[in-house]
């Protein structure tokens, strides 16, 4: 029976906080896996070489060494990311990080939002929007601004599966309903 990419990706991400646990460096694994799981998707050629079973190990082994140099991936980061290169699962990396993420938000009590806005948030405002939504969920809430200027204007706030939509387009489509329906 074939695992699937998600349980496989959840199974080495439970194991990586745990070790994480031991060791103290959550929040460290977790910078560097971000930046190694974008750098991950950003190069489809590093990508396919690395999970290339045809390329000696040795030779793609050399090859991460450089990126997680590059990426200044240390310790706990480091050592695992060459392990899923020794046991064949670099191409689950993605996956990992994002379910280590989640897993250690659960356990120190944070959340991820996606800010989507027509135009970029000044930090006084993004400021406002954490302490607005740390208050609603109770929790302690890390902001992913991004830009999308057919909103026309608004926000648009993501935080799992939950979104609160406060947009232009939000607003002139309900009230266009409305109109609609008298």
């Amino acid at each position: 029976m074939k695992t699937s990419s998600s349980k496989l990706a959840r199974r080495y991400a439970r194991a990586l906080v745990t070790l994480c646990d031991e060791r103290g460096d959550g929040e460290a694994v977790r910078a560097s896996l971000r930046t190694l799981a974008q750098v991950w998707v950003e190069t489809p050629g590093a990508q396919a070489y690395l999970a290339n079973p045809t390329i000696a190990v040795e030779t793609r082994r050399q090859t991460l060494d450089k990126v997680l140099t590059a990426a200044q991936a240390e310790g706990t980061a480091r050592t695992f990311v060459q392990v899923l290169l020794d046991k064949g699962r670099i191409a689950e990396l993605p996956g990992i990080e994002t379910e280590f993420t989640a897993m250690l938000d659960a356990r120190t009590g944070r959340v991820q939002a996606d800010v989507v806005s027509a135009t970029p948030l000044t930090q006084p405002s993004l400021d406002r929007l954490r302490e607005l939504l740390a208050r609603l969920l109770a929790k302690d809430v890390v902001l992913h601004p991004s830009v999308d200027a057919e909103l026309l204007g608004g926000v648009v706030v993501r935080v799992g599966n939950t979104v609160y939509d406060a947009s232009a387009r939000n607003h002139l489509n309900r009230l266009r309903h409305r109109l609609l329906a008298e």
